[in-house]
């Protein structure tokens, strides 16, 4: 939706959609068939529409069948496709059959391993990242901080370092069973989604504060700490580009990192950015942290959707439809 959002505010849009319902002023019709590349209303919708360029969002990244459908829509439409592939997915056999069907689009992913896969089967990349929602993940003042601990039942008086994702192995959530090393006040919280029952009884029988129930204003968890720990190392523990640090850093969280995928890259080393290379370093860099007071994060506006698309899809909208118009010519 913040996708939507952002191209009906500065172009003639219309969403083809197979799920959900788009928000009332957009116009809209539900026509994407959800296990057909394509179908009858599809095909009829393009015959009578000649679209400028064509942006399609796989609901699962960019799976072989992803790309046969960003393939279709762009014999369909007769205008280029920019395919959103906001997850990493292994690039195979069928994606260098598809790609020698003639897809003249591009791809724009966070994941550095996916485009360097995807460019050596000949289909042009480019970068993404994504974004949050800056009327929800913000700063907040430090009365806030503690209604929402009063509110969770977070003491006042630790130092809260805080993780939210996947309890399981891959995400190197053992990390957190070293916590009392960190500080004699250090609380640590982590929100799960996915769990890992064995592990979840580790963590808890270690003292750190898990909570695996559904939460809808997850904003508020970051709100109400002190610091964001991300410790993943292998490549199927996040996305390339991990949502939930961007997330805490609009939050005004610092956060204390491994060099997990496009992270350093994309963000550098700042006073809200800390990287560890072993795990010994976490304790250093959390004391480093409080005793210099060092900068929070840069507030949501630095990450919001609108941002992150007028820097990397705006341009990318332009080189696409003047590269297809000159190998059209």
């Amino acid at each position: 939706m913040h996708l939507c959002r952002y191209l009906d505010a500065r172009h003639d849009l219309t969403v083809i959609h197979g799920k959900g319902e788009p928000e009332r002023h957009l116009e809209s019709m539900k026509i994407l068939p959800r296990k057909l590349p394509l179908s009858r209303k599809l095909a009829a919708f393009f015959s009578d529409v000649s679209p400028d360029l064509v942006i399609y969002l796989p609901s699962s990244g960019l799976t072989a069948f992803g790309l046969m459908r960003s393939i279709v829509l762009q014999r369909l439409s007769g205008a280029p496709v920019i395919t959103l592939a906001m997850q990493d997915r292994k690039i195979g056999s069928l994606h260098r059959m598809m790609s020698r069907a003639g897809f003249r689009g591009l791809v724009l992913s966070p994941s550095g391993a996916l485009r360097d896969a995807l460019e050596r089967i000949g289909i042009r990349t480019g970068g993404i990242m994504p974004g949050i929602d800056e009327r929800l993940f913000r700063p907040v003042s430090q009365e806030r901080k503690s209604a929402l601990r009063v509110k969770y039942g977070l003491p006042q008086d630790s130092f809260i370092v805080l993780h939210v994702g996947h309890i399981k192995e891959s995400r190197n959530i053992g990390t957190f069973l070293g916590y009392r090393d960190w500080g004699a006040d250090v609380l640590a919280l982590v929100k799960a989604g996915y769990v890992d029952s064995a592990w979840k009884e580790r963590l808890s029988d270690a003292g750190v504060a898990v909570m695996d129930g559904y939460l809808e204003d997850v904003h508020e968890l970051y709100q109400a700490s002190d610091l964001y720990l991300f410790p993943v190392r292998s490549s199927t523990g996040a996305l390339d580009f991990p949502l939930s640090v961007i997330e805490a850093a609009a939050c005004g969280l610092p956060v204390v990192t491994t060099r997990f995928g496009a992270l350093p890259r994309l963000m550098g080393e700042s006073g809200c950015f800390r990287y560890f290379d072993d795990q010994s370093e976490i304790p250093g860099l959390i004391a480093e942290i409080r005793d210099n007071h060092a900068a929070s994060g840069a507030g949501g506006e630095a990450f919001s959707w609108n941002v992150v698309l007028g820097k990397y899809l705006e341009p990318a909208i332009e080189e696409a439809v003047s590269s297809f118009q000159r190998k059209s010519r």
